[in-house]
């Protein structure tokens, strides 16, 4: 087997841009679209502190489960996607993330509520969460 090493991969039709062929040798995936540009696991419910992250500058709690996640480098627009969204406290019943905006292309909104077993209803409520955002850097 042998093995590569470099420092810097470039593409040949686009510099920053690098095609990779997926499973079974029919689809191509663009590597740098396809990967996170920030994540953050923070804890918002008794703590508030960030256990971990990339790309991220701050998270400011803006009331019971209302988060403004900050990113270090933003995006080219604030038509960013966020996904990967958990949300864990010591409430089984925790409906998840709603509300996931971009607020700039260097903020995410993100609400949390609690369904407390009724779909019909939902008030918001602080947890653990962990997101990460994907979208083109500037």
């Amino acid at each position: 087997m042998a093995t590569l090493k470099t420092n810097t991969l470039t593409g040949t039709s686009t510099a920053g841009s690098i095609a990779v062929t997926g499973e079974g040798n029919s689809t191509t995936t663009n590597l740098q679209q396809g990967l996170a540009k920030c994540w953050i696991k923070a804890d918002m419910n008794t703590e508030n502190t960030v256990s971990n992250s990339f790309n991220t500058a701050s998270i400011a709690d803006n009331g019971t489960g209302d988060y403004h996640w900050n990113m270090t480098n933003g995006l080219s627009n604030a038509l960013g996607v966020m996904s990967g969204v958990t949300a864990r406290t010591a409430t089984r019943n925790l409906s998840g993330a709603s509300g996931i905006t971009m607020n700039s292309s260097s903020q995410w909104e993100v609400r949390v509520s609690d369904s407390g077993g009724d779909a019909n209803s939902s008030t918001a409520d602080d947890c653990e969460i962990d997101v990460l955002g994907h979208g083109d850097l500037a």
